[in-house]
């Protein structure tokens, strides 16, 4: 279950050219994106349909064109509607490969010194310009695609400062840093034993609170309420199990950490829209 990695570490790409390209429909084992955080940078354009995209806190409805810029270390997650998107998550030091005027502007992000606007709406220069693109060049693998690649990614970055699309500010406040780092940790509990029952009273005491206050501080992140979090985090493990192993729809649910079947379909299908047996079957009729 290795894709469900709450803190993503890995090999970008090519040690020379460290950028994955993803394409993400209704098939694609992560479609419905649990919370997580990588040590890269991502930018994701959405093709079709809308993508409600939780950033460090703040929930975006992106549609049809819109591009999000995400930054290193950022929590991050998303639930798609009827969606199609795409996204490439790259190293960021990739761009620093040159003259000493654009390491300077490459490391005002890489160092946090500025944020850049997490947002660009369909249409924008931006997008236009650079993200469009560069994301046609990602998709046909033609000769030279990686140096088109690399090339709008520099122009992005460009217009970002051109167009002074970023905030410049002081490193992270303390109080926002230890939000975050409590929250990881809390994901980082839910992946290591969501086979297990766990308890809101073992996730609250993971951070040193109360179960009252934990519940406030966790929906004020995330827009779900602990446990109604972790068995979304569950459903994920075992809708990734039906289409990817050999396990029925009761072994999916033993190894996403539900001992009752009837309540994993009836969790399954309040989550998903369909049975886990439904799940299956359009799982394997779709191209």
């Amino acid at each position: 279950m290795g894709y469900l990695m709450y803190h993503e570490a890995k090999q970008r790409g090519s040690l020379d050219f460290p950028l994955d390209y993803h394409y993400v429909d209704a098939r694609h084992p992560r479609y419905d994106m649990p919370f997580h955080w990588h040590e890269e940078y991502e930018i994701l354009h959405v093709l079709r349909g809308e993508l409600s995209l939780t950033l460090d806190d703040e929930r975006r409805a992106l549609r049809a064109g819109d591009v999000a810029f995400i930054a290193a270390g950022s929590l991050h997650g998303a639930a798609p509607v009827d969606c199609v998107y795409e996204c490439i998550v790259f190293d960021m030091r990739l761009l620093l490969k040159s003259n000493d005027h654009c390491k300077q502007s490459i490391g005002d992000i890489l160092h946090r010194r500025i944020t850049v606007t997490p947002h660009f709406p369909a249409g924008s220069e931006v997008t236009r310009d650079t993200v469009l693109p560069m994301f046609a060049a990602l998709r046909k693998r033609f000769e030279g695609y990686a140096l088109v690649t690399l090339g709008c990614l520099f122009q992005f970055v460009g217009k970002v400062f051109q167009h002074e699309a970023y905030e410049r500010r002081p490193v992270e406040a303390a109080i926002d840093q230890r939000k975050a780092l409590q929250l990881k940790k809390v994901f980082e509990l839910i992946e290591t034993q969501y086979a297990s029952p766990l308890t809101l009273t073992e996730l609250a005491g993971s951070v040193h609170m109360t179960p009252k206050h934990f519940c406030r501080f966790f929906k004020s992140a995330t827009h779900r309420s602990p446990m109604d979090y972790l068995n979304y985090y569950r459903v994920e493990v075992a809708s990734y199990a039906l289409v990817a192993t050999d396990c029925n729809v009761s072994e999916a649910a033993s190894v996403a950490g539900f001992n009752n079947l009837s309540y994993f379909i009836r969790v399954f299908k309040r989550h998903k829209g369909i049975t886990p047996g439904q799940y299956i079957a359009r799982a394997r009729t779709e191209p």
